[in-house]
């Protein structure tokens, strides 16, 4: 063991000439290395345990206030539909006829409100309630004999027109054999009821600057009167006939009455309804009947009255006629 140490020593040391043992060099460099490398430690572990400290503290709690940003949204706002008929379109829809398609379509609205008045008083409610139900402040229609129409060939013509009963009290249906409503109306479309000569324009019809023209398919057998408690029931043939509806301005449509001619029987018409769906769709609209108006106004036909089907009585029918001419006689301005 001694000589192993002495081995040991011997490597590290030696001795000089006064027989002191002196360090050698390596041994010196080694020790240097030494010490440098334990101060590295040292530092080492001195900074990780201020970073603990650090890291493991107590918590505090850190507020941050950020102005909020200024961010604007765009509201998007729906147009109105112009009122204004200068404001209107009149496009071609067929070639030669006068007849056109107003654009903006929204125009149709107010159109489709006042022929759902039309067939509302014919399923059954009366003028009064068909007025209400609507929400229109007094029944959409005009009472007139004739009404100039722009024809295709020979310009504006009087056309006469028959209306329908303004009893606000009488009730009607217009319905098939089983009761169910037969009637339907298509937009054919719309004419400017003026005339541009030269640089001027001549208007033919002040009260309303446009007429819109519609089919009035009527596919019933059977018309039902109701007015007093009185009740009648007559045939009837189906047919196609003409009416017209006027603008009078701010949205509002008058049912100017029914053309006296043409009327065709359906009977000979080769396939009316999809005629009169081909009419609607060239005017971007859709055929106005029972079904639309239920679905878009809520309104369904009324009940018919307890056996409408054998009310053939004409003392009731005389009863009724007699009561709408004396309103009639009476409302008379």
């Amino acid at each position: 063991m001694k000589s192993l140490f002495t081995a040991i020593l011997d490597g590290l040391t030696f001795k000089d000439i006064a027989g002191k043992r002196q360090p050698r060099a390596y041994t010196v460099l080694t020790g240097l290395v030494l010490v440098l490398l334990f101060v590295l430690a040292s530092c080492v572990a001195l900074e990780r345990s201020a970073m603990l400290d650090e890291v493991q503290g107590t918590p505090e709690t850190v507020q941050i206030t950020v102005e909020p940003s200024a961010t604007f949204e765009p509201t998007p706002v729906a147009e109105a539909c112009p009122t204004d008929p200068a404001d209107w379109s009149f496009l071609d829809t067929q070639p030669g006829s006068n007849l056109k398609r107003i654009e903006p379509v929204c125009v149709h609205d107010n159109l489709a409100k006042a022929v759902a008045w039309a067939l509302a008083v014919r399923e059954g409610y009366t003028r009064a309630e068909a007025t209400q139900a609507l929400g229109f402040a007094e029944m959409p229609l005009r009472r007139l004999s004739e009404v100039t129409i722009l024809t295709d060939t020979q310009g504006p013509l009087p056309m006469q027109v028959s209306f329908t009963p303004t009893h606000p009290d009488f009730a009607e249906w217009r319905v098939d054999g089983d009761g169910k409503p037969a009637l339907a109306y298509a937009l054919r479309g719309c004419f400017r009821a003026s005339t541009v000569v030269g640089n001027q324009t001549r208007l033919w019809n002040q009260d309303y600057p446009v007429i819109c023209t519609l089919s009035e398919d009527s596919s019933g057998t059977q018309i039902v009167f109701s007015l007093d408690g009185h009740i009648a029931t007559s045939e009837a043939r189906p047919t196609r006939s003409f009416v017209l509806f006027g603008y009078a301005g701010d949205g509002q449509w008058d049912w100017l009455g029914t053309q006296k001619e043409p009327k065709v029987g359906l009977e000979i018409l080769k396939s009316p309804a999809n005629e009169a769906a081909a009419s609607a769709g060239v005017n971007k609209e859709v055929v106005w009947n029972a079904a639309w108006l239920e679905q878009t106004f809520g309104l369904g036909m009324q009940s018919l009255p307890q056996n409408w089907q054998s009310a053939r009585n004409d003392t009731d029918r005389q009863a009724i006629l007699d009561a709408l001419n004396t309103f009639m006689q009476e409302a008379r301005p």
